[in-house]
């Protein structure tokens, strides 16, 4: 009885030893406000990943701190009798590893929307090139595609987070990929036009393919959807399959199309320098087996036969296209350039007008994208790119020798509302190569123009219609080139800056100078400004007066196009 007891007061006495050591170690406070400061952490971290993960960072970017995290909660503190201080190492410990953990989190937050930020920027890019391309064809519902194309430039301008990014992308993506199916829907819809006007021709009933024609060009004129024109992809050639079918005596007419489209394929690759002799023989077997046929199933056979073959050019004559081009379009710059030759009166040098369309001008970047292509889809927006560059090297040609001044609307503007349909709804920078002047449309009406300074020949301006990437005011530049460079200059301070193409490439006031307009991105002497800088044209960068910055920039905001040819 007596060891009962004896037993039952050791217990009550490390009782009391314990229970005093709590007070004593709640008492000073240390391991309590530090566990405190751990847990806060914890619930700090937790909900900065659930909002990660809500905002769109990949669970894959989000494991290692996941997995850290779940290994510092998994470890328990040292229990200790006497002396409480391990107890607060240990959740001073945990508490600063899990705000480390957090502030590593924030830079995957950061770096992640970053990196879909400039994935979206390119595809809506994209989507802006491939809709010019399809809006010439004047083909199409186009004008939802506008509509959609402005939507998604209004979310990018308020996009945040990954999420709001990743869904810009997909509905570029999906744009971009309707549009070019509006275009193979079309050539589809044409062909079958054609087909139906040469039976016509040879006094065939066609009655009933021009119902079907009529209703599928209703079915085209509204859809907007990539599942819409492949639905009616796959009607349209079912519909002339069977017509065909039904009519023996446009066998010839049909066969001869289709024999006189690979051929004019053939002849593409050939001018673009790619290797058409394997395909000039599937050109010779497949004329051959049109000539042989004698009755509907052999040229069903032979037919799908021309389309497989004409099919698998698709890849080169693209890639083809898009490397030919882009040496075509330097070509022709410079063969234009060097004709109609700029003379400075300064050194006595001649200088091309149209710098910036060849290889040290956008032909740079041309290939730069031609290098990071891989999918036909990448080479068919590299060629769209390529096309309008010819395009607006027309419209610096022209407007070589319009003589309109250059705060009057000029006819090649016009003509650049018309290729660039996106020109006519908003704020519109202008500019001119040839006259070194912008002028500022609203909604298509001339409402201001200035005189500039564009790119030295060494570092032209980019031609193109561009949208706003930034918009800095005030800032600082920093030179890429390392001192001693001729393209090297000292931190620059600038007041008004609008980012109009990656790489460094602004519209921005240059208080350095005082004389603006033609000749001045050329070597000159600046009556008053620093002449170590103003004596020559820009980096690539467009050129304006302090006062006339500033007025661009307050009347512009980020869905301003920059327009230069």
């Amino acid at each position: 009885m007596r060891a009962k007891r004896s037993i039952h007061l050791a217990h009550s006495l490390l009782a009391a030893m314990l229970v005093g050591f709590m007070l004593v170690t709640s008492g000073c406070g240390g391991s309590s406000q530090s566990q405190q400061q751990a847990s806060q952490n914890k619930s700090q971290l937790d909900t900065a990943l659930q909002h990660a993960e809500a905002s769109g960072v990949p669970a894959s970017q989000l494991a290692p701190i996941v997995k850290q995290e779940q290994q510092l909660s998994s470890t328990s503190a040292p229990f200790t009798l006497f002396n409480d201080q391990p107890d607060t190492d240990y959740y001073l410990s945990q508490a600063r590893q899990y705000h480390q953990l957090y502030i590593q989190l924030q830079g995957i937050i950061s770096s992640v929307t970053d990196q879909y930020a400039t994935q979206a920027q390119m595809d809506m890019q994209d989507f802006q090139q491939t809709l010019a391309v399809q809006a010439t064809k004047k083909a199409g519902n186009i004008q939802a595609f506008f509509e959609q194309y402005n939507k998604d430039n209004a979310l990018l301008a308020a996009a945040v987070t990954p999420k709001d990014y990743i869904a810009i992308s997909r509905d570029a993506g999906s744009a971009i990929q309707a549009l070019h199916l509006l275009a193979t829907t079309y050539t589809q819809l044409t062909t079958f036009k054609d087909t139906i006007n040469q039976m016509q021709k040879a006094r065939l009933d066609v009655s009933a393919m021009q119902v079907q024609y009529q209703g599928d060009l209703v079915t085209f004129n509204n859809a907007v959807r990539p599942a819409d024109f492949q639905n009616l992809s796959s009607l349209v050639d079912a519909q002339y399959s069977m017509a065909v079918a039904n009519s023996m005596l446009a066998l010839p007419y049909a066969g001869a199309a289709k024999l006189s489209e690979f051929k004019t394929q053939l002849g593409l690759l050939k001018t673009y320098g790619m290797d058409a002799s394997a395909y000039q023989k599937l050109y010779a077997a497949d004329q051959a087996a049109m000539k042989k046929v004698t009755n509907i199933a052999e040229y069903l056979s032979v037919s799908a036969k021309i389309d497989a073959d004409i099919a698998t050019m698709h890849d080169d004559l693209v890639q083809g296209a898009a490397n030919y081009l882009v040496g075509e379009l330097d070509r022709e710059a410079r063969a234009w350039g060097k004709a109609h030759l700029y003379h400075d009166t300064f050194d006595g040098n001649n200088y091309i007008l149209d710098a910036g369309y060849t290889s040290d001008g956008i032909g740079y970047w041309i290939s730069r994208d031609l290098s990071w292509a891989y999918a036909p889809s990448d080479f068919q927006a590299v060629v769209d790119e390529e096309n309008n560059e010819f395009f607006n090297l027309q419209m610096l040609e022209q407007d070589y020798y319009d003589h309109t001044p250059y705060n009057k609307v000029h006819q090649t503007d016009l003509e650049m509302f018309q290729h660039y349909p996106s020109l006519k709804q908003g704020m519109v920078l202008m500019v001119s190569f040839v006259e070194q002047a912008m002028r500022v449309y609203d909604n298509g009406k001339l409402i201001n123009a200035f005189l500039v300074t564009t790119g030295r020949v060494e570092r032209p301006a980019l031609p193109g219609v561009w949208t706003v990437q930034d918009r800095k005011s005030p800032t600082e530049f920093k030179s890429d080139d390392p001192p001693g460079s001729p393209f090297w200059y000292p931190p620059t301070h600038i007041n008004y800056a609008i980012l109009y193409h990656w790489g460094g490439f602004f519209v921005h006031d240059a208080w350095w100078r005082v004389n603006f307009g033609p000749g001045t991105q050329f070597p000159h002497y600046d009556v008053g400004g620093d002449e170590a800088f103003a004596g020559n044209g820009s980096h690539g960068c467009i050129n304006m007066q302090e006062d006339q910055a500033a007025w661009v920039y307050a009347h512009t905001d980020w869905n301003t196009q920059i327009a230069v040819y």
